[in-house]
């Protein structure tokens, strides 16, 4: 078993080493190359598109339904659907990434190359953005329904998905965390869908705590994702704190994938 697994460890590492040391100007590149093909050979990764597709197929039809001709065309239905669907998808997307080369030992030979740990981070946080701005980019095909039966607002249409982008970046930045702490991708995958239902009900828990302390809950409610989507960009209003926020997420949660990966290095 040992020697199937350096056996195995070798030949991903092989041709990949090769990009990295002929690439050293952007050696996160053949990182991110690596995990985003990886993403097209995976079954998951086509069920995870398929469900999402399915799921929000079937509320979309009955939100036309519903409406028949007398609501107003909401562009902002799909984006909106799934960015609440990023609890789940998000974590599907990311359990692996650092997991699987911690548990067949993968990571200490990635570690070896010519690379920083944040560059290597990095190329695989892309990988996973790069395939959600694809499932994000399929479901335009409910936008361009909408225009051919009604005139939906453009300028909420773009701030619904450019915010949607930037959520579902820091869903996942903060999912991947949990894939470098544990080994078992099943583990980090809950971790990581209960990380992100603590960060989306931050918006109600802000409203609990509003009669006794009105700073602590606008406070926790400032730190929620829902308080920089739903009411503003999911609403086409941009506004560059929401964008900031988002922003920051994302090097946050970054920044301490990285710390850990280096620890795992350090004791290895």
């Amino acid at each position: 078993m040992t020697d199937h697994t350096m056996n195995h460890a070798g030949e991903r590492s092989g041709s990949f080493q090769t990009d990295v040391k002929t690439g050293t100007a952007v050696p996160f590149w053949a990182v991110f190359k690596r995990e985003f093909g990886l993403y097209f050979r995976s079954p998951i990764a086509y069920a995870i598109a398929f469900a999402m597709l399915f799921f929000i197929s079937l509320l979309f039809n009955a939100y036309i339904g519903q409406g028949n001709g007398q609501f107003p065309a909401d562009s902002t239905y799909a984006p909106g659907l799934l960015t609440f669907l990023t609890f789940l998808i998000a974590p599907l997307l990311t359990m692996r990434l650092l997991s699987e080369e911690t548990r067949e030992g993968t990571l200490e030979v990635m570690m070896t190359l010519p690379m920083g740990d944040f560059q290597f981070v990095l190329g695989k946080f892309l990988a996973a953005w790069a395939y959600y701005t694809v499932l994000l980019a399929l479901t335009l095909v409910y936008h361009l329904i909408l225009l051919s039966i009604g005139t939906p607002d453009l300028g909420a249409a773009f701030g619904a998905y450019l915010g949607a982008w930037l959520y579902g970046g820091a869903v996942l930045a903060v999912t991947m965390i949990w894939s470098a702490v544990t080994e078992d991708q099943i583990v980090a995958a809950f971790l990581g869908a209960a990380t992100v239902l603590v960060l989306y009900l931050a918006d109600a828990a802000s409203s609990w705590l509003s009669a006794s302390s009105p700073g602590l809950a606008e406070f926790v409610r400032e730190l929620g994702l829902t308080a920089h989507y739903d009411a503003t960009l999911a609403r086409g209003i941009i506004r560059p704190e929401d964008i900031l926020y988002f922003v920051f997420l994302i090097i946050g949660a970054l920044f301490i994938t990285t710390r850990i990966v280096e620890t795992r290095r350090w004791r290895a």
